[in-house]
């Protein structure tokens, strides 16, 4: 017979199991959940017309995140930042980049996360708590009631062994995601330096149009000196000298307009650098950059190298053998399975039965082992439309690698074709803006000493080299696009494009 103080002993702990368990039950309860249970529309809109207030607690988690602190670089004030330092700064500082790395990151981990079902895995689990039985017995027993605290722990085993190429299909697609994750980190960072440039020859060029604009401004202001000065003398009219001022007014216009656009063009240059545009950074004047003057290789050498190192294809292509890898596991599950199972464990339990019994103590180790054959063998046929879709989903990313192929081979040609224009446009710039400089000169000293040009001759001069300024201005940076476009859509490789300063072959 138990004893009193083994029943308090029993009871003592059955209890403490119970308020385990309310305690679990009490905490579950108080759980905040973020929708009401019992009248969620009330976390919506209040209406179709009005808008929706976030809670206090929606907002400070808003503010919260705004406050938090990002990754930055530093700008140098002193330094005087070039092309190359500006790209570098973009793939430091812009936040795609580094979206683009932690998603290269990710499947990376998701490979180590395919190749771990090679492994076996092992649990532990462990059960325990009080029971309360009531036992009919045969004459002369009769009924007793058994009662007392017991735990189980126990390790479990389980290891596939063959499934027929499904663990290998999928190691293969997530690695082939890796590579087309990590071509598409390298795409995005000849997309920032893309964007840099041009954006950076905008911003140079904008400048470039500013001092044009401010040149322009003081031909006006001397055209209009002239004109004053002859109206004094009386060898001009007074339509000739509003004539002037008119073209005056138009030039300081010009000037603020270019201003203007200087700040835009900052902005996007800031934009594709990943900083605010209230960020100041001192940069390399455009005058400075050499200008290519030729292209070494042809057309179709430079379509080939771009097919055969293009980043975006190589992410295409790599899409493309995921896709074989999902079809590969689509067909391997119409194959069986052979997987192992085992495990141990201890079955522990104090327990009495009475009367007239007493208190009993169960100890009793238990263990199973298994090789386990599975084979599915009808599904209502979903095995074979997801093979289809895999086969479908196939022949379509092969699809998108012809059309992207056919994509660069344009670019390439459209990027060719407009450097090629471009050099001949800016050869014939230099010699409009050449010519348009003497025969402003001319025509003023003209209008001065002799009289022999008129205000129409001298003002049609005065726009004349405005134009050709512009049109300069236009012309470099131009070049300069096309030759970073073609850069662009070589992907990588070296573009000989031979420039005015060093003849050294122009990296891309």
């Amino acid at each position: 017979m138990a004893t009193e103080t083994e029943v308090i002993r029993y009871r003592s702990f059955g209890d403490l199991i119970l308020g385990f368990l309310l305690a679990i039950v009490i905490l579950a309860g108080c759980a905040e959940l973020p929708v009401p249970i019992r009248a969620p529309y009330g976390a919506a809109p209040p209406s179709y017309s009005a808008p929706w207030r976030p809670p206090p607690a929606v907002a400070a988690n808003l503010a919260q995140a705004r406050a938090a602190p990002t990754v930055t670089v530093s700008i140098d004030p002193s330094a005087v930042y070039g092309l190359a330092d500006l790209i570098d700064f973009a793939h430091r500082s812009n936040p795609e980049t580094r979206r683009l790395w932690e998603e290269a990151r990710a499947a990376a981990a998701q490979v180590g996360r395919a190749e771990a079902t090679y492994y076996p895995t092992l649990f532990f689990m462990a059960s325990g708590g009080a029971s309360r039985e009531v036992h009919e017995a045969t004459a002369p027993v009769g009924t007793f009631t058994s009662e007392g605290p017991g735990i189980t722990p126990q390790l479990q085993l389980n290891w596939i062994l063959l499934d027929f190429g499904r663990r290998g299909s999928s190691v293969e697609r997530s690695a082939q995601n890796l590579f087309k994750a990590n071509f598409a980190f390298n795409r995005k960072l000849q997309e920032i330096a893309f964007a840099v440039s041009r954006n950076y020859f905008n911003v140079e060029a904008s400048r470039a149009r500013v001092t044009a604009a401010r040149a322009t401004l003081q031909s006006a202001i001397a055209v209009d000196e002239a004109v004053g000065a002859r109206l004094q003398e009386g060898l001009a009219t007074r339509p000739d000298f509003l004539l002037a001022r008119q073209e005056r007014a138009r030039a300081a216009f010009e000037v603020e307009d270019a201003l203007g656009a200087v700040d835009d063009t900052r902005a996007a240059l800031a934009d594709s650098l990943g900083i605010p545009p209230t960020a100041l950074m001192r940069v390399v004047d455009l005058s400075t950059l050499p200008l290519p003057i030729g292209l070494a290789d042809s057309v179709e050498k430079i379509i080939d190298r771009a097919l055969a190192r293009r980043p975006d294809l190589a992410s295409r292509l790599a899409g493309l053998r995921a896709r074989e890898a999902e079809e590969r596991g689509a067909t391997a599950e119409f194959w069986p399975r052979f997987h192992f199972s085992g495990s141990i464990g201890q079955e522990m339990q104090r327990y009495r039965a009475g009367p007239p019994f007493g208190r009993f103590t169960k100890n009793d180790t238990a263990y199973q082992a298994f090789i386990n054959f599975e084979w599915k063998l009808f599904d209502g046929f979903e095995r074979n439309n997801a093979l289809r879709e895999a086969t479908a989903l196939r022949e379509a990313s092969k699809a998108e690698v012809s059309a992207l192929e056919l994509k660069a081979i344009r670019e390439v040609w459209k990027a060719y074709s407009d450097v090629k224009t471009a050099l001949r446009k800016h050869e014939y710039a230099l010699a409009l803006l050449a010519a348009s400089q003497e025969a402003y000169d001319s025509t003023l000293e003209s209008y001065r000493s002799a009289g022999l040009s008129t205000v129409i001759d001298l003002l049609a001069a005065q726009r004349d080299l405005a134009r050709a300024r512009t049109t300069d201005i236009q012309s470099r940076a131009e070049l300069l696009t096309t030759a970073a476009a073609l850069t662009f859509a070589f992907y990588g490789v070296l573009a000989r494009v031979n420039h005015a300063t060093n003849r050294n072959d122009y990296s891309v």
